[in-house]
C-alpha cells in the first residue's frame, strides 16, 4: 500500500480534508480521494545524527516503545507540541497550506467523552496555527459504521465494539440515537496487548535482542483470541489434561469440539546477525579517535614538561642546601634521585647510593650500620627477584606473541578454553554465594553446627582463640567470596578484550552459547510460542492479567446492552485495528450464547483499520451540504472561543447531548 502519495488531482478549497485521529495511525487525505492520502504513525522523536538535529515522524518499523512520545494518552489528545508537528507533517504531505493557511474545511474525529481540554487543544491549532474556515468534529466509532445513506443510518439499531489501539468503548445505538448513558470504555488495547506479548518473549529469552518489526509481525501473524482459555491452556500441557478438563466441562460447553481450533505450538528460528556499521559512521568513529589521541598525546606532553620543570626547580634548591651542609648524606641521595628521573644520571647511581652498605667490611660497621646492611641485603635480593621475574616475564610474552603468530588458532582456542575456565569458576561461586544465603542448604547447616559447638555452655572454660586451629574454624565460618569473585570478573574482562581484539565473530560466538547451552551446533537460536500465542490477546477478556482493575469485554457488553439484550445482541459490529484480532469474533460468540438464549450475531466491518476515514469520506461526499450546518466556523471560534458548549454543534455523529 502507499502510505503517502505525492501526486494530488487538484484540489479545489471547498474540497474537505479528512483526519482521522488514531492512537496508533494518523489517516488524512482529500474527500474525493479512494483511500487515505497520508498514513502515518502517532508518534515523534527529536533525534540526532552526525549532521543534523530534527524532528521524526515514526516510521512503521520504528521502536515505539522507546524515546518516542505520542499526543494521545488513552485515546484522548494531551500534548499539543506533538500534535501539531503531525499536523504539520500531514498538511505538507497534503501540499493543503499556502501562505500559512489551509483553506479548506477540515472534518476530525475524537473518542467518546473527550475531555474540554483535548477539544480545545485541537480547535486552537485548527483556528490560530492553520487558519482553516470551518472544523468538524464526529466521534471516530460512529463513522466507522456509516455507509452511505443518512437516513437509513438513523434507523439502525446496532451494538458498536470499537477496538482501538489504546481503549476499546463499547456504544449502544437504538433506532439511530446513541444510548450515551449505556457507553462503556475499557483502559487498554491493541498496543496493551503488544507490550505484554513482548515483555513475556524478552523475559524468558533477555539474553536475544528483538526488534519492533519483529515483535510486531509476530503479534499479528502468530497470537489469536482462544475460543476456550483454559481448555487451550490445557491442550497446551498435553493430551492428558486436554480431555481431562473437557469431560468436566463438556456438559456446560456448548460449543462442539469441532468448533474449537487450538493453536499448537510454533518455534521461530532467530539468526544472530552483527550489526551492520556503514562506512560513513566508520570513519567518522575512526575520526574522532584520532582527534582524541592527538588531544590526549599533547595532554600527556603538556603534563610532562609541567612535571619536568618542577623537577628542575626542587633540583636547584636541593643544591643550593647542599652547598651550605655538604656532608648531608639525605639531601645527596634526594638529588642523586631527582637526576635519574630528569636522565642526568644513570640508574645505577641510585643503586649505589640505596645499597652502599653492601660492599663495606663488617668489622668498620657501628651496630646499627651492621642492621642497616642486613636490611639492604634483605631488600638487594628482593630487587635481584623481581628483576629476574619481569625478565621471565617478558619472555613468557614474548613466547606468547611468537606462538600468536605463528599459530593464530591454537592460540584462540587457548584464550577460549581459559575463558570457559574462569566462567565455570564464577558460575561455582555465585551457586555458593546462593548455597550461604539459604538456610537450609548443607553449608550453613555446617556454619551453624560449628557455632554451636563454639559457644556451648558445657565447656569447663572457654579457650577459643588460643590455639591458632581456631582461628581456621573462625575463617571457615567467615569465609567470604567477593574479593575471589571480582579478580575473577576482571581477569575475563582482559581476556574478552583479548578475543574481541583477534577474533571478530566473538559476540556472535558467545551469544550462540548462551541461546544454545548443549551446544547441539545450531545456526539460528530458536524461540518457542506456545501460551504466549493467546495470553497476550487475553487480557480483553481479563484485563487483570495486565493489573488493570476492570472487567472484561464481555461484562462490558452485558452492562451496555442492559434492558436492551434482545434488540442489540443481534447486530453487534467489531471495528477498529483489534477487530482483525484472529478468533475474537468466535470468541465473543461462543461467551454471549452461554449467557444470553436470545440470538447473537456479529460481524466485523468492512475496513475496520480505515472505515472510520471511509465513513467521514461518504459523509463528506453524499450530504455536504450538511457539513456548514455542523461545523464549528472560524467566526464562531473568535466571537465565542472554546470555553462555552454553545460554540458545539450537535449532529448524529457528535459527542454532544441536549
Amino acid at each position: 500500500m502507499n502510505y503517502m502519495r505525492d501526486n494530488y488531482t487538484s484540489a479545489k478549497n471547498d474540497v474537505p480534508i479528512l483526519i482521522d485521529y488514531g492512537a496508533s495511525t494518523i489517516k488524512a487525505g482529500y474527500a474525493t480521494s479512494q483511500t487515505p492520502d497520508v498514513v502515518i504513525r502517532s508518534y515523534i522523536n527529536k533525534f540526532k545524527d552526525s549532521n543534523t538535529q530534527s524532528n521524526q515522524i515514526a516510521q512503521w518499523d520504528t521502536d515505539v516503545f522507546k524515546n518516542y512520545r505520542s499526543p494521545f494518552e488513552k485515546n484522548l489528545i494531551q500534548h499539543s507540541g506533538a500534535l501539531e508537528q503531525l499536523n504539520d507533517f500531514v498538511f505538507e504531505r497534503l501540499q493543503a497550506g499556502k501562505h500559512g493557511r489551509v483553506n479548506h474545511p477540515i472534518i476530525l474525529t475524537e473518542c467518546f467523552a473527550t475531555t474540554d481540554l483535548a477539544r480545545m487543544i485541537v480547535l486552537e491549532q485548527m483556528f490560530e496555527c492553520y487558519q482553516v474556515p470551518n472544523v468538524m468534529l464526529g466521534v471516530d466509532a460512529l463513522f466507522s459504521v456509516f455507509q452511505d445513506d443518512l437516513e437509513a443510518y438513523l434507523k439502525q439499531t446496532q451494538l458498536i465494539v470499537h477496538l482501538g489501539d489504546q481503549t476499546v468503548h463499547v456504544v449502544p445505538i437504538v433506532n439511530g440515537q446513541v444510548i450515551y448513558s449505556n457507553i462503556k470504555r475499557l483502559n487498554l488495547g491493541g498496543l496493551n496487548s503488544l507490550k505484554y506479548f513482548y515483555q513475556t518473549i524478552q523475559l524468558r529469552h533477555p539474553h536475544l535482542k528483538f526488534t519492533y518489526p519483529q515483535i510486531d509481525y509476530w503479534h499479528k501473524q502468530y497470537t489469536s483470541v482462544a475460543i476456550d482459555y483454559q481448555l487451550q491452556l490445557r491442550y497446551f500441557q498435553g493430551p492428558q489434561q486436554y480431555y481431562g478438563y473437557r469431560d468436566q466441562i463438556s456438559e456446560q460447553n456448548r460449543f462442539h469440539d469441532d468448533q474449537l481450533q487450538f493453536l499448537d505450538p510454533i518455534y521461530i528460528d532467530i539468526p544472530i546477525v552483527q550489526k551492520i556499521v556503514s562506512a560513513e559512521d566508520l570513519k567518522r568513529k575512526d575520526e574522532n579517535r584520532q582527534r582524541m589521541k592527538v588531544r590526549l598525546q599533547e595532554s600527556i606532553q603538556q603534563s610532562r614538561i609541567n612535571k619536568k620543570s618542577q623537577l628542575e626547580q626542587q633540583l636547584v634548591a636541593l643544591q643550593q642546601e647542599l652547598e651550605a651542609d655538604l656532608n648531608n648524606e639525605e639531601l645527596k641521595k634526594k638529588i642523586t634521585t631527582l637526576q635519574v628521573k630528569l636522565g642526568l644520571a644513570p640508574k645505577e647511581a641510585l643503586d649505589e647510593l640505596k645499597y652502599n652498605l653492601l660492599n663495606v667490611p663488617d668489622d668498620k660497621l657501628t651496630p646499627s650500620q651492621l642492621n642497616q646492611k642486613r636490611y639492604q641485603k634483605v631488600m638487594y635480593e628482593q630487587a635481584l627477584m623481581k628483576k629476574q621475574k619481569n625478565q621471565e616475564f617478558k619472555q613468557l610474552q614474548k613466547d606468547a606473541n611468537k606462538f600468536k603468530l605463528e599459530e593464530p588458532e591454537k592460540y584462540l582456542q587457548m584464550l577460549y578454553e581459559k575463558r570457559d575456565r574462569i566462567v565455570l569458576q564464577i558460575q561455582e561461586r555465585k551457586k555458593l554465594q546462593q548455597e550461604m544465603n539459604s538456610r537450609n542448604s548443607r553449608f550453613n547447616q555446617k556454619r551453624i553446627q560449628t557455632l554451636a559447638y563454639l559457644g556451648a555452655d558445657d565447656k569447663a572454660e572457654d579457650d577459643f582463640g588460643k590455639d591458632d586451629k581456631d582461628w581456621e574454624i573462625y575463617r571457615s565460618v567467615t569465609k567470604e567470596i567477593d574479593s575471589a569473585d571480582e579478580k575473577s570478573k576482571y581477569k575475563l574482562q582482559e581476556l574478552e578484550q583479548e578475543l574481541k581484539d583477534l577474533d571478530p565473530d566473538f559476540e556472535i560466538k558467545i551469544l550462540k552459547s548462551i541461546a544454545n547451552i548443549h551446544q547441539l551446533g545450531m545456526n539460528l537460536s530458536q524461540v518457542p510460542l506456545s501460551v504466549d500465542r493467546v495470553r497476550c490477546q487475553e487480557i480483553y477478556f481479563q484485563p487483570s492479567l495486565i493489573g488493570v482493575e476492570q472487567q472484561g469485554l464481555v461484562d462490558m457488553i452485558k452492562l451496555s446492552s442492559k434492558g436492551l439484550d434482545k434488540l442489540l445482541l443481534q447486530n453487534i459490529i467489531l471495528t477498529g485495528g483489534g477487530a482483525k484480532t484472529q478468533g475474537i469474533m468466535q470468541r465473543l460468540q461462543k461467551d454471549l450464547i452461554s449467557e444470553y438464549d436470545c440470538p447473537i450475531a456479529i460481524k466485523i466491518a468492512t475496513d475496520p483499520v480505515f472505515g472510520t476515514w471511509l465513513g467521514m469520506k461518504n459523509f463528506a461526499n453524499k450530504h455536504s451540504n450538511m457539513l456548514s450546518q455542523f461545523s464549528i466556523s472560524i467566526d464562531d471560534y473568535n466571537e465565542i472561543g472554546t470555553q462555552k458548549w454553545e460554540i458545539f454543534k450537535q449532529h448524529p455523529f457528535s459527542n454532544i447531548v441536549d
